[in-house]
């Protein structure tokens, strides 16, 4: 029981790092340097309702295999 734990553990973790470097691509990418995005979401609401404006959000499933 101990070892299949152990092995989703360190999948997991796997994943969190196959995430992150996705995600670090994707940022690099032109399409987000030649923009201002913001990717924290409560700032974004806070920028919007500031310039009365509404929120252009972006989803992707960097997720998926």
């Amino acid at each position: 029981m101990r070892t299949w734990a152990l092995l989703l553990a360190l999948a997991a973790s796997a994943a969190a790092q196959d995430l992150e470097a996705n995600l670090e691509k994707k940022l690099a990418k032109p399409f987000f340097k030649n923009a201002a995005w913001i990717t924290d979401f409560d700032e974004a609401k806070r920028k919007a309702k500031e310039l009365k404006k509404p929120i252009f959000a972006y989803f992707t499933r960097s997720f998926a295999p």
